[in-house]
């Protein structure tokens, strides 16, 4: 019998492919796997954090995910914070500023 996915376990889904997606690409543009390892792990800290508060929101009122971002908005939002947080070489500036600039020009 097919069991639907969990909230929570639909955000961390997508989490993990945006994040292996991102570590392959900045890997091909030759960004050291320490900056990239800072990278993933400044996403996952804000992404994970604002998830427990979507997850929190939802049990309390299931309509509430009509007003929280998608699981790719979050991915974006929290590079996008981890893009102007950190001090990040060229490179790895240019994908990410690729990634949120790409997601502008799709909304």
């Amino acid at each position: 019998m097919y069991k639907p996915k969990d909230t929570k376990e639909i955000y961390v889904d997508s989490l993990n492919v945006n994040s292996s997606n991102l570590e392959k690409q900045l890997a091909g543009k030759a960004v050291s796997s320490g900056e990239i390892g800072e990278i993933l792990q400044s996403v996952d800290s804000r992404y994970k954090k604002r998830l427990d508060s979507i997850v929190e929101e939802y049990e309390k009122d299931m309509m509430a995910l009509e007003h929280v971002p998608s699981p790719l908005r979050l991915f974006i939002d929290c590079l996008a914070e981890s893009d102007q947080s950190m001090s990040l070489s060229p490179p790895s500036r240019r994908l990410i500023q690729q990634y949120i600039s790409a997601w502008e020009e799709w909304m």
